[in-house]
């Protein structure tokens, strides 16, 4: 069926689809494939096949994905990990200093922070997103590789957390969402705009090594154009980035360099057309030594930039 209606996939989809639904490993369903399979169990396959066949990704059906050679839970608020985002991280782990602060910036499901800091146990980090669904499965992936204890969750809009001034005011304690054990303090207030400081008085102060981040890139008219899987099923917070696609860049742009230690980076995943425009915008702002690098297909894929002291200026 699903090599009838076009999946490329069909046959491996099918196959995991069927270990996930019987509750077997991969070296299980290759050794048992030829025993019969109850009523119960070939309904439950039959419901994971009609969700693939509306559109559903496998990763999102059984929860999961993975990337860096790490496996990811997902939930309706997260972005599945992709191979691509992965060049990010491994500029990440080269740029960070000995004992180096990371900064992740829209977290999603933490896959880019918790795959530096495993492949960097000297390293510590933060991370911000505003939904706190995302931050709830991004703790929950932290604690399942070891490294929730050097990782710190704050929920908010992009730079928003780490500043006291924009709201000030004394902070309700059960509004902040931080550490490991997300999901077990609420947190009120709408989640389309920051009701509240949500950290510790002070915060402001702070600076990182680096600051990364895979925004939302798309142009709001190009989302309804994109397949299924991510136009039905992917957050449209993690993919809508305004009328011309660089909303996001702009906000990092802007503030980056009030987070930056001295010589401090900037990473940023960007669309296969963004180059030039995202390279203006960190110029602009002042930012030095700004490059493009390109993903195995030659697409412009991330932005670098250096922090230069002094001549951080507001980008346009």
């Amino acid at each position: 069926m699903l090599v009838r209606l076009g999946f490329d996939s069909a046959a491996l989809d099918a196959k995991r689809l069927t270990a996930f639904a019987l509750g077997l490993s991969d070296l299980e369903i290759a050794t048992r494939e030829g025993e019969p399979v109850d009523e119960t169990g070939a309904q439950r396959v039959a419901e994971l096949l009609q969700r693939r066949l509306t559109g559903e990704s496998v990763a999102r059906i059984v929860g999961e994905r993975e990337f860096y050679g790490l496996a990811f839970g997902l939930n309706a608020a997260t972005l599945e990990p992709r191979p691509e985002t992965e060049m990010l991280v491994d500029l990440g782990i080269a740029a960070l200093p000995a004992g180096g602060r990371l900064l992740d910036l829209g977290t999603g499901t933490g896959a880019i922070a918790i795959a530096v800091l495993v492949n960097r146990p000297d390293v510590t980090a933060v991370a911000t997103d505003l939904s706190v669904e995302a931050l709830e499965a991004a703790g929950r992936n932290a604690a399942r590789h070891g490294v929730a204890e050097r990782l710190e969750f704050l929920q908010g809009s992009w730079f928003e957390p780490l500043t006291t001034s924009r709201f000030g005011g004394e902070v309700d304690p059960q509004a902040r969402v931080r550490g490991p054990l997300l999901g077990e303090v609420p947190v009120k207030g709408p989640l389309t705009r920051p009701t509240a400081d949500l950290s510790p008085k002070g915060r402001g102060e702070e600076r990182f090594d680096l600051i990364v981040s895979n925004p939302p890139y798309i142009t709001s008219a190009v989302v309804e154009t994109l397949a299924p899987e991510v136009r039905d099923f992917d957050p449209r917070l993690a993919l809508d980035a305004g009328p011309d696609g660089l909303t996001p860049y702009r906000i990092i742009a802007a503030e980056a360099a009030r987070y930056l230690t001295p010589g401090g980076r900037v990473l940023v995943e960007i669309g296969y057309d963004q180059g030039a425009a995202v390279t203006a915008l960190f110029v602009a702002a002042g930012f030095g030594d700004v490059a493009v690098h390109r993903d195995l297909a030659g697409l412009d894929r991330v932005i670098s930039a250096h922090h230069i002291e002094g001549t951080t200026r507001t980008a346009q």
